[in-house]
């Protein structure tokens, strides 16, 4: 069995052209999730996992924590939290190893946004639930919840429709130049500057809803932070589907 040591696994697993992705490299990993997950990943290799199926586990993290949000009061929301954690560090690791053994899969990427998309929905979802469960609740949650699982999966289908559309277009992979996704219309290029300020677009990934949805339970607002959120998300996808069509991205 070949043992590898932290120093390759960073080098081979986290090279630069990984690290520096502008859309797929979530903010946590390089502040602190890449420095820990070379350490499970090295793990991994020795039990002998593949990679798929450390990203199955990737997905199982990500629909525990939708799941614990079904548990009501503090206990609920602390083992989302934990959870979410957990899938994005296995979300690390699938990568590394890959790159580590050259094992590149379609079914691994497959898998990888199956478990993203479901789990980002589940945990809409879940929250609806949830609120929907409270005393005070007007039995308008769960509808919130659905609306919002929605529109986070379209925010997410987007980018993917880019890359199908080029595809089918006979185009050339999409650059990872931060120009490339600036709306060509000077005003859009410029409200579009606005979510550097205020970047509501990032709060939908599992990571991000699950400290949200703690931070709404600490404080109370639980059903008001489900349709502040649902509204953002509103906003977010018309944002986005504006941004996408006025760009660069859909043009050779």
């Amino acid at each position: 069995m070949t043992k590898y040591s932290i120093k390759k696994i960073k080098s081979i697993g986290q090279p630069t052209e990984v690290m520096n992705r502008r859309v797929a490299e979530h903010w946590s990993g390089p502040m602190y999730m890449r420095r820990i997950s070379p350490y499970l990943t090295k793990i991994l290799l020795a039990l002998n996992f593949s990679p798929t199926f450390v990203t199955w586990l990737m997905v199982f993290s990500g629909w525990l924590a939708a799941a614990s949000l079904l548990i009501p009061g503090r206990n609920g929301v602390i083992l989302a939290l934990i959870f979410a954690q957990i899938q994005m560090l296995f979300d690390c690791c699938d990568g590394e190893m890959a790159r580590v053994l050259k094992r590149f899969n379609p079914a691994g990427i497959f898998i990888d946004r199956f478990g993203h998309y479901s789990t980002e929905a589940l945990i809409a979802i879940a929250f609806g639930i949830r609120v929907a469960s409270q005393n005070d609740s007007t039995g308008l949650e769960m509808i919130y919840g659905l609306v919002l699982a929605l529109l986070i999966t379209f925010n997410k289908v987007f980018n993917d429709m880019v890359h199908v559309a080029r595809s089918f277009a006979n185009l050339s992979k999409l650059s990872e130049d931060k120009k490339v996704a600036v709306p060509r219309n000077k005003i859009l290029a410029f409200l579009r500057s606005l979510f550097n300020f205020f970047p509501i677009h990032r709060i939908f990934h599992s990571m991000e809803l699950s400290f949200i949805i703690f931070i709404s339970w600490l404080f109370s607002i639980e059903a008001e932070m489900l349709q502040i959120i649902t509204l953002a998300a509103a906003i977010t996808v018309v944002g986005h589907l504006v941004a996408i069509l006025s760009s660069s991205r859909l043009r050779g």
